[in-house]
């Protein structure tokens, strides 16, 4: 009898699960974590903020007494005493993890209110460039840049071209730190197609991407919550195709012989009314 009594109770001190939303958050910024089963707010002899599964404590309070903050998260939490909700501020990849708000009752019943998985990503520092230093500036900068952000930095280059008069094909390789996609265009007067392009990386949340905007083939390497990109522009890979202004070769074509057919034709008219007018004379 004694043992089922002790069993109750540590049914009735386990908390009551709640499934855990993912938030992403920009590394540096602040989050804020509100209790989604305010039902729960009732007789409370306790609340706590905790993290991940151990219950590593950041936070804990009895109504009427000021909260108590752990040392990890002193003088960077903001905590509302009115819904009991906390705003956790410049979060970095180590504060990752899930956050849970835990309810004890005057009974004994200990709740989880809230529950959310916090992923905090880095910043990604855009990079756009399209002139012959891209490579050696993506370098430099990969040293300077932390870590955390030396992944940002995509690489865009061109392995082979096959053209001729009237089309242009290449494969572009768009590649990161971890992962590369490569993807191969065709111009045809000005018309683009595309095979492949897209893969998520290795690293979780990551992606890279390469596509055709307007003149141009972007390499886009994003997160959820940053992202940068590294271009180049088809005229620069396609030179038969497109003149330095964009216009095509057979736009040129068609216009050359345009003017040239007008001249002809007002050449052969102005020596008809020539010969014309010396007739009347």
């Amino acid at each position: 009898m004694f043992i089922f009594v002790i069993l109750g109770l540590l049914v009735c001190s386990e908390a009551q699960g709640i499934s855990a939303g993912t938030v992403f958050v920009l590394k540096g910024e602040n989050v804020l974590l509100n209790v989604t089963a305010a039902d729960v707010l009732q007789d409370v002899f306790s609340f706590s903020w905790t993290f991940n599964e151990k219950r590593k404590k950041v936070l804990t309070v009895n109504p009427g007494n000021n909260p108590i903050v752990f040392p990890d998260y002193s003088g960077r939490i903001e905590f509302a005493v009115n819904n009991f909700s906390v705003e956790l501020k410049n979060l970095q990849e180590a504060d990752s993890g899930v956050y849970t708000a835990v309810v004890t009752t005057l009974s004994g019943d200990v709740t989880e209110a809230a529950k959310y998985k916090i992923k905090v990503q880095g910043r990604f520092v855009n990079l756009s460039n399209t002139d012959s230093f891209s490579g050696l500036v993506s370098k430099t900068l990969h040293l300077l840049l932390p870590s955390s952000d030396r992944a940002s930095l995509p690489l865009l280059t061109v392995s082979s071209v096959s053209d001729n008069s009237s089309s242009c094909s290449f494969t572009v390789t768009c590649s990161s730190q971890d992962s590369h996609i490569n993807s191969t265009f065709r111009c045809d007067n000005q018309t683009y197609s595309q095979e492949g392009g897209e893969r998520s990386e290795g690293i979780p949340d990551t992606f890279l991407q390469v596509h055709q905007s307007s003149a141009s083939i972007i390499c886009n390497h994003s997160n959820h919550v940053s992202w940068t990109n590294n271009t180049k522009t088809i005229k620069d890979v396609c030179h038969q195709l497109v003149d330095p202004e964009g216009l095509s070769v057979c736009l040129v074509k068609t216009c050359v012989f345009s003017v040239g057919l007008i001249i002809m034709v007002s050449a052969v008219i102005t020596v008809h009314l020539m010969e014309k007018l010396n007739n009347n004379k």
